[in-house]
C-alpha cells in the first residue's frame, strides 16, 4: 500500500514510526482510486498526521465513500510510548480516552479508559518480573472491583508458554497455552 506525501509517493514499513521519523514525514493519507459507472473516483481512505519522532498523532479514517468516519489522536512521551489516545465518532465527539503509565523500564504498568464524559469506566493495572516480562494484569471496573486477573507465565527463553485468567471471585475462566518451534 502507497502513501502519498505532499508530492511524493513513500512505500511505508511495518516500521511505520522508523520510516516517518527517518523521512521526515508530517503526513500521510491512502487514497483509493475506483471506477464506478465508468468514471474514476478517487477517495480517501486513510489521513495520519506525524510528531517529529515519527509517531503518529492524528489518525482519521475514512469510509468507502471518503466520508469521515473515525479519528484517533495520540500523545506520546519522551521515550515514544503513547500516554493518551482520544477516540471520536464519525459526527467529531469524544467518544472515549484511554491513559496510560509507565515504569522506568518503559513498560506499560497501567491503563485507564474514559467515557466521552471522562468517567473512569476500566482500568488495567500490569506488573513484571525482574526480567520485564508482564506476568499479571488485572482488569477493575470504574469502582475498583477487580473484573478479572490475568497470570503469565514464562519458559527459561523468555517465551509466554502459559497465561490463566480469573473472573472476579478467582474462579479459572480460560487457560491459553503457546507452543513454539525452534
Amino acid at each position: 500500500m502507497s502513501f502519498l506525501v505532499i508530492g511524493t509517493t513513500v512505500q511505508v514499513s511495518a516500521q511505520k514510526s522508523k520510516d516517518a521519523k527517518k523521512y521526515k514525514l508530517k503526513a500521510a493519507k491512502i487514497t483509493s482510486t475506483i471506477t464506478r459507472d465508468g468514471k474514476e473516483v478517487t477517495v480517501v481512505e486513510l489521513d495520519e498526521r506525524y510528531d517529529s519522532e515519527g509517531n503518529i498523532i492524528e489518525e482519521v479514517d475514512f469510509d468507502s465513500e471518503g466520508a469521515f468516519k473515525s479519528k484517533i489522536t495520540r500523545t506520546f512521551n519522551k521515550a515514544g510510548d503513547p500516554t493518551e489516545e482520544a477516540y471520536y465518532t464519525s459526527d467529531g465527539k469524544l467518544k472515549k480516552r484511554h491513559v496510560m503509565k509507565y515504569n522506568a523500564a518503559g513498560d506499560k504498568v497501567e491503563e485507564q479508559r474514559f467515557d466521552a464524559n471522562n468517567v473512569l469506566q476500566e482500568k488495567s493495572v500490569y506488573t513484571y518480573n525482574a526480567k520485564g516480562e508482564r506476568t499479571a494484569e488485572i482488569v477493575l471496573d470504574g469502582k475498583n472491583n477487580t473484573v478479572e486477573k490475568s497470570l503469565m507465565i514464562y519458559d527459561a527463553k523468555g517465551m509466554r508458554i502459559e497465561r490463566k485468567t480469573f473472573d472476579a471471585k478467582g474462579t479459572l475462566v480460560e487457560t491459553k497455552k503457546y507452543q513454539y518451534e525452534y
